[in-house]
C-alpha cells in the first residue's frame, strides 16, 4: 500500500511541475516549430525525382519454361551493376554535358540514380534524383538510353524495351515538410519538459512542510497563512487608521489663556 501511495504522490508532483512551467513548455514547442520551418523551407534544398521503366528480354528457346523466367529475374542484378559501371557512367557524363550542358562527375551521376525492381517482375526502373526536376529527367532518360545502346554488345540480350520515359515532376520528394514540422514540435516539447524539470531541480526554495520534517528533521511550531496583496493593503490601511486615533497620555492639549483686561 505504501509503494502505491508514493507512486501516486510522485505522479502528482510531476503534473504539478508541468502545470507550473506550462507557459515555458508551450513557448519551447513553438520555438521548435519555427526552427523546423526555417530549416525545411529556407535551408534544405528540395530534391526532385524522375524515373524511366525498362524491360530486358534474353534469348529464349522454342519452348519457354520456368528456368528462362528465373534467369531473366536473376540477370536484373547484373544489369544494375552494368548501369552503374564505368562504361555507362562515362558516356552518360559526356552526353549530359554535350546535349544539356549538365556538368556532373561520374560519381555524382552514380550517386543520383537508383535501380528499382518490382518483386518477381522482369521490369525495372532507373530513378534519378536531383535538385532540379529537369536535370532528374535528363539523367534518368540518358542513363536508360546509354544502357540500351551498350548492353547488347556486352551481354547476351535479345531485346531491350523502354516502357516509359522519365518526365520532370515539380513535386519535390524531399524534404517531407509535414514530417519535419512534426519533429520540430516534438523536439520542442521534449526540450520544454526537460527545462521545466531542470528549473525545478535548481530551485532550492522550501515549498512545503514535508521537506522541513523529512529532510531537515526540524519540528514545525506553527504556520503562517499566505495572504493576497489586496488583503495586505487593507490590513495596512486599517492599522494606520487605528494608530492615528490613539493619543499619548503625556501629550496634553495646550489651550491658550485669555488675557484679562484691566479697567
Amino acid at each position: 500500500m505504501e509503494e502505491t501511495r508514493e507512486e501516486t504522490i510522485s505522479l502528482k508532483e510531476i503534473f504539478e511541475i508541468l502545470r507550473k512551467h506550462l507557459a515555458s513548455i508551450i513557448i519551447s514547442m513553438f520555438a521548435g516549430l519555427a526552427l523546423a520551418g526555417i530549416v525545411t523551407f529556407f535551408i534544405i534544398t528540395p530534391k526532385y525525382s524522375s524515373q524511366t521503366q525498362l524491360i530486358v528480354t534474353l534469348p529464349q528457346s522454342e519452348t519457354t519454361n520456368v528456368n528462362d523466367v528465373n534467369t531473366n529475374l536473376q540477370m536484373i542484378n547484373t544489369y544494375k551493376d552494368f548501369i552503374t559501371g564505368d562504361l555507362v557512367m562515362e558516356q552518360v557524363k559526356d552526353r549530359l554535358d554535350s546535349e544539356y550542358g549538365l556538368k556532373m562527375s561520374e560519381g555524382e551521376i552514380r550517386g543520383s540514380i537508383t535501380i528499382n525492381q518490382s518483386q518477381n517482375s522482369q521490369m525495372f526502373s532507373i530513378q534519378a534524383t536531383s535538385s532540379k526536376a529537369v536535370d532528374a529527367e535528363h539523367i534518368a532518360n540518358m542513363t536508360a538510353q546509354i544502357f540500351q545502346e551498350n548492353v547488347k554488345d556486352v551481354m547476351n540480350v535479345d531485346k531491350i524495351s523502354i516502357i516509359s520515359k522519365a518526365s520532370a515532376s515539380m513535386s519535390p520528394v524531399s524534404p517531407n515538410n509535414k514530417l519535419n514540422l512534426a519533429i520540430g514540435v516534438v523536439l520542442g516539447l521534449m526540450v520544454g519538459i526537460g527545462l521545466a524539470f531542470l528549473l525545478e531541480l535548481l530551485d532550492k526554495t522550501v515549498k512545503d512542510d514535508k521537506f522541513i520534517r523529512d529532510n531537515l528533521d526540524f519540528a514545525i511550531l506553527g504556520t503562517v497563512s499566505q495572504i493576497s496583496q489586496k488583503e495586505l493593503t487593507a490590513t495596512t490601511l486599517k492599522n494606520l487608521n487605528t494608530s492615528a486615533t490613539i493619543t499619548n497620555p503625556e501629550d496634553k492639549e495646550k489651550v491658550p489663556r485669555r488675557s484679562r483686561s484691566r479697567v
